[in-house]
């Protein structure tokens, strides 16, 4: 009798639970909807760490040794070496002298074995302040682009500016030597022999026999819109959007931002003034702050050139140690910044994330003396050249627009152009 008493209220409060489960399966996926969206919000908003030791350091080292000079653009060498290179302390800078490209090879050359680092731009020494315990302040906006010391027991460093032709050199108060060498002599990292060649105002490294390299594949992503609106607009509930055939435009009252939806290319303008000229330094220092907010490549990225007439700052993707040039605009990012901030801003929206090619697919480019002949057929002669390098065409794939081949390639500098040597009878530029 008891027990069916007991039974309606024990059936009432069943009811209430399936009730009140029943109300939670049916609010539950909103909230998991909330979640998820500020995982993804949280996962969009990551920043690529980057060290300005390694934006701004060398792209290649090459060693002297007997006469003969061997070279490597392997990044893991690259990075490890600049990890010992960044604990050097140096004492202060000595007044620099006049040396001749001639000299400076033949200083190369002399009997001690010696490590020469190759900067792709001229670099100011205010940028590697922190390697001395005195900088003088004349010097600091004063550049170089070319580093070489002794092997054993260096007492000293040399800075060199190959178009200026002046030699800078800094006593050395402490170095990891050991380290230094372990990093640059790495074991299974291979080192090209390669011949000097002058060319413009310079003599570059250019390989003496053949050149073999991977064709790369890679899955590609698109950051989000979303992404740069809420880094680029203050307030982003003024901002006003306007759709063509084939762009986006996001504006609020003093900045725009355009994206073309075909390339994925963003554009970003803001209407800041400053009637004061910032030093080389202080430019690249801001515009290398605002390059670790918007650009997510995730492989090196080096400081490439600036325009002093634009102030403008390029800042260029690389892949195994190698440039990434795209006539689309895929392969660099370009800065402008004054006193209060970045007024314009190019940045590629599509990164490459996911490797997915085939080792053995390789392409073998030509020794540099090939090079030299097959321009020299195409009436590009030597005074015409700027600049060699080998680099990495990014070409979008016909099938599918989430994977992209990099295709090696030689590359001269002409006429303030980087031009594929394949397609120099096109007349193809970056």
């Amino acid at each position: 009798m008891k027990w069916s008493k007991l039974v309606r209220p024990l059936l009432i409060i069943l009811i209430l639970l399936s009730l009140v489960l029943m109300w939670g399966i049916w609010t539950g996926p909103s909230q998991y909807d909330n979640q998820t969206g500020n995982e993804q919000k949280k996962s969009s908003s990551v920043v690529i760490k980057r060290q300005l030791s390694r934006v701004f350091g060398p792209s290649q080292i090459v060693l002297h040794h007997s006469g003969q000079a061997r070279m490597t653009m392997k990044k893991e060498v690259l990075a490890s070496s600049n990890e010992v290179f960044n604990e050097i302390k140096l004492d202060r800078l000595e007044e620099p002298i006049n040396f001749s490209s001639e000299d400076y090879q033949t200083e190369l050359n002399q009997v001690d074995d010696k490590i020469e680092w190759l900067y792709f731009k001229n670099i100011p020494f205010g940028v590697i302040n922190n390697l001395f315990s005195n900088l003088q302040e004349e010097y600091s906006e004063k550049t170089f682009d070319r580093i070489y010391l002794t092997e054993k027991n260096p007492s000293e460093i040399n800075f060199y500016n190959t178009a200026e032709k002046l030699l800078y050199t800094s006593e050395i108060e402490e170095i990891g030597q050991e380290q230094l060498l372990a990093a640059v002599h790495r074991q299974g990292v291979p080192y090209r022999f390669v011949e000097i060649r002058e060319i413009g105002e310079k003599y570059i490294y250019l390989p003496i026999n053949e050149i073999k390299l991977p064709c790369l594949t890679y899955m590609v992503e698109i950051q989000p819109n979303s992404l740069f609106i809420g880094r680029l607009f203050d307030d982003t509930s003024e901002v006003r959007e306007k759709r063509s055939e084939q762009s986006v435009q996001y504006l609020d009252y003093i900045s725009e931002m355009r994206i073309n939806e075909e390339t994925n290319i963003l554009n970003y303008y803001r209407n800041r003034s400053s009637s004061k000229a910032m030093p080389l330094t202080e430019t690249l220092m801001l515009s290398f702050k605002e390059l670790t907010i918007y650009e997510n490549w995730s492989d090196e990225i080096h400081f490439f050139d600036y325009n002093k007439q634009t102030n403008e700052v390029t800042y260029r993707r690389y892949i195994e140690g190698f440039p990434v040039f795209s006539p689309t605009g895929y392969g660099a990012t370009y800065l402008t910044v004054v006193e209060d901030g970045m007024s314009r801003l190019q940045v590629p929206m599509v990164v490459a994330q996911t490797p997915i090619s085939d080792e053995k697919n390789q392409k073998t480019l030509q020794s540099g003396s090939d090079l030299l002949k097959e321009l020299a057929e195409k009436n590009y002669t030597l005074n015409m050249i700027d600049d060699i390098k080998i680099g990495y065409t990014w070409t979008n794939n016909l099938e599918s627009d989430r994977v992209i081949t990099l295709d090696p390639n030689w590359y001269i500098y002409t006429e303030g152009s980087w031009i594929n040597v394949q397609e120099l009878e096109e007349n193809g530029r970056e």
